[in-house]
């Protein structure tokens, strides 16, 4: 009976039958891998459910038929938002010519509490709502950090968001 030998997957060299390691440089040989790990793959059903998506605490997911719900921490106020593609939030203003947000929130008390003209933008992009900071004075944060001028963040579900001094608590419904 000859002892077959079986190269080092490592350094090449020839080891002898029924060694675990290399005798040269100690990696493990396959023949040692071979008793513990399953030589193939087990096959499944070929029976596939249909995955239902489920909002779950801080989803990101954001499905065709959600809506945002902006709920005011001081307040308690709930404003709901239907959101298709972009939209910005601020305070309403009478400036000429300058852009006016499409979600007011001086009801809210935000020039009191800081919140700029045109301070951030919400995007759709298809089943994720993304929230960027547009250079305002006092900044945005998301669950209390701040969002860099311009950086896009991905808004989860219960997320607070604060502009300026002014904080909501986002609720996907």
């Amino acid at each position: 009976m000859s002892k077959t030998a079986e190269l080092c997957p490592n350094c090449g060299k020839s080891n002898p039958e029924g060694g675990s390691h290399c005798y040269a440089c100690g990696h493990i040989l396959l023949s040692a891998l071979r008793d513990v790990l399953p030589v193939e793959t087990t096959q499944l059903d070929d029976v596939v459910e249909a995955l239902e998506p489920r909002r779950r605490w801080g989803t990101a997911y954001f499905d065709q038929e959600s809506r945002l719900q902006f709920t005011m921490r001081e307040t308690g106020e709930a404003l709901l938002v239907k959101v298709s593609g972009e939209l910005t939030l601020g305070r309403a203003h009478e400036v000429l010519g300058a852009p006016q947000p499409d979600i007011d929130l001086s009801k809210y008390e935000a020039f009191e509490k800081g919140v700029s003209r045109v301070h951030a933008v919400m995007r759709r992009d298809h089943d994720t709502i993304s929230v960027s900071d547009l250079g305002s004075a006092n900044g945005t944060y998301l669950n209390n950090q701040r969002i860099l001028p311009y950086e896009v963040r991905i808004l989860r579900d219960n997320d607070d968001l604060r502009l300026g001094r002014l904080v909501i608590r986002v609720t996907f419904v």
